[in-house]
């Protein structure tokens, strides 16, 4: 009984390590974009970004039955608000391999914000911080015209809700990190 114990807890310390390091990712690129706006950007198509979102979902989510309860509820809502409840939602139905445009293209056309969207510097409609930041650097001919503020509000969004999820503790579930913007409040 105590080496499954033992085998139990390392496996759930490797798999915390290895959401660190997946989320220290994402921070690393909005950083970088914050540091330096890039002139060219690799997110040009939104099936790219859903596809990414996608992948990078499927990766957090994976072997979250060794977290505890807590932790799992936690991620669970970290991802719906990182990559949006699309994609969450995407991991469970489409493998890591297929295809993902041809199985959720209506999904991926309402991912696309425009110029008139007001919500988007926020993600008030749920499409996802990291997903609305990824479609505000591509596209670059698009009538978009505060597609600069919304990434970069959608970036310092990621790195807040990033760095309290890497803060994680029972308390959260308990008593939800709020924060306020605008009139709207939203929990992590």
């Amino acid at each position: 009984m105590g080496d499954w114990a033992a085998s139990r807890a390392k496996a759930r310390l490797d798999r915390r390590e290895v959401l660190d390091e997946l989320v220290a990712q994402v921070r690393y690129e909005v950083r970088v974009h914050l540091a330096e706006p890039a002139t060219v950007s690799q997110y040009d198509e939104s099936a790219t970004v859903f596809s990414l979102g996608h992948t990078e979902c499927a990766a957090l989510l994976a072997h979250r039955q060794l977290l505890p309860w807590w932790e799992r509820r936690l991620l669970r809502r970290f991802v719906q608000q990182l990559h949006g409840k699309t994609i969450a939602g995407s991991v469970a139905d489409v493998p890591a391999g297929f295809e993902a445009p041809r199985a959720y293209g209506a999904e991926i056309a309402r991912l696309n914000p425009d110029g008139g969207d007001t919500g988007a510097r926020y993600d008030l409609q749920g499409r996802g911080l990291l997903t609305v930041f990824r479609l505000s650097l591509g596209g670059r001919g698009e009538a978009w015209p505060d597609r600069q503020e919304v990434a970069i509000t959608s970036a310092r969004n990621i790195l807040a809700c990033s760095s309290a999820f890497l803060r994680r503790s029972p308390w959260h579930v308990l008593w939800p990190v709020y924060r306020v913007r605008g009139l709207r409040v939203w929990r992590l």
